[in-house]
This record gives structure tokens, sequence and C-alpha cells, in this order.
């Protein structure tokens, strides 16, 4: 099947934060006094606030101070990002400006919030790259559902088996699969699966390795 559009996952993909969120995660469940929280912070990778929040008291009680603790690690990360930065993931600019160049479109699905996803955009430098960009308060159902990519394809006004979703996660791939699309995965934090792996279309060590896979698909 031809490629004619990507759409990109942000964080683990383009941005090198699931360690840093990783991180802030567990520790500030450990500052709340409920360290197992911090465990189980792979569960959560790709879903929107409202499904964290409908997980983090199924999973803890009623009692857990959600929202508390969801605003206390946001704001780390934005203070981290702010003071050093968003950090990039290798071969991010090589594999834009190659799409760019091929005049492929290009669109982003992430979880995180409309605001703070433009923000670091802004600071990355990589908004201007973008022709559509899909928040997790654009949508109802957060990753693994399927309809943060639906809307993507929708703006790319593409059918889906003809766009190709670059994810690193289990829900993202769910999600992006569930919709129809084609996928790649770059594994971040979540390695790979024999159930992921049924689900791809290809699989790469980097984004630099899936820039050569999709020059070499590419419809010409």
């Amino acid at each position: 099947m031809s490629i004619q559009g990507i759409v990109f996952d942000v964080d683990g993909v383009l941005f090198d934060t699931e360690q840093l969120s990783r991180q802030i995660w567990e520790t500030v469940s450990t500052e709340f006094g409920y360290p197992q929280v911090g465990q189980r912070y792979l569960e959560f990778v790709g879903n929107n606030r409202t499904d964290t929040f409908e997980k983090l008291e199924r999973y803890f009680g009623p009692d857990f101070p959600k929202e508390s603790f969801l605003l206390t690690c946001s704001e780390r990360l934005q203070e981290h990002v702010e003071e050093h930065g968003v950090p990039l993931k290798p071969g991010v600019h090589e594999i834009l400006d190659f799409l760019i160049a091929q005049h492929i479109p290009i669109a982003l699905a992430t979880s995180t919030g409309q605001q703070r996803t433009q923000r670091r955009m802004e600071l990355s430098g990589l908004a201007h790259y973008f022709c559509a960009m899909i928040t997790g308060d654009q949508v109802t159902h957060s990753k693994p559902h399927p309809e943060i990519y639906q809307m993507a394809c929708e703006q790319l006004h593409l059918a889906p088996p003809h766009v190709l979703a670059i994810e690193d996660s289990k829900n993202g791939i769910l999600s992006s699969s569930g919709a129809g699309m084609q996928v790649a995965m770059v594994p971040d934090l979540i390695p790979p699966t024999q159930q992921l792996d049924a689900l791809l279309t290809c699989r790469c060590a980097s984004l630099l390795e899936l820039k050569d896979w999709i020059a070499l698909h590419l419809e010409r």
C-alpha cells in the first residue's frame, strides 16, 4: 500500500521525554506516599487526561489525589523543558526534512493537551513541519481507542490505509492499527512483542533507519 501521509506520535518518537517523564512520575508518586503508582507508569503511556484519571481511580482508589498528582508531574516536566529545552530523538530533523522535500503531508497525534503541545512545538522549533496537530483534549477516548488517528487521517484528507503512523507504545500501535493505518514502530521504553509485531508494517531501531525505509516505499 502506498504511503501518502505520515502521522507521528510525539513523546518517545519525536521528543526524548518518556524516560524523564517516568523518573518524575516515580519521584512524585513516592512523595505522595503511593510508590506503587510509579511502578505502573508504562500502563499510562499514550493515555489522555480523562482516561488517566479513570485508570488512576480504578487502580488506586477514589482517595488517590489524582488531580494534584498529575498537575505536579506536569509542572515538573514543563519546568525541565523550559529550562533545558525539549530533548529530541536522534534523526528528527532528518526525517522531517526528508518528508517535506518529498511533499508528504505530516500530522501529529499526541495524548498531551493542546496548549502544552503547542508550547513544546514552539520550544523545539518543529511546529512548521506539521499541517495538522491532534491533541489529547480534542478527543473523547485516548489511545488505544482509534479516535485520535481517525481524526488525524481526516485532517490530512487521506484514507487510513494510505497513511503511516509512527509509534513507540502499545497503546499507540493498537490505536493506529485500529484506525486501519499502516504502522511503524520505533521502540523507546516499551519493547516490541510478538503481539505488537503482528500489527506492524515495519519496525525500525531509529528515525534515521525509518527514513531510509520510507524512501524505499514511497509511491514514485
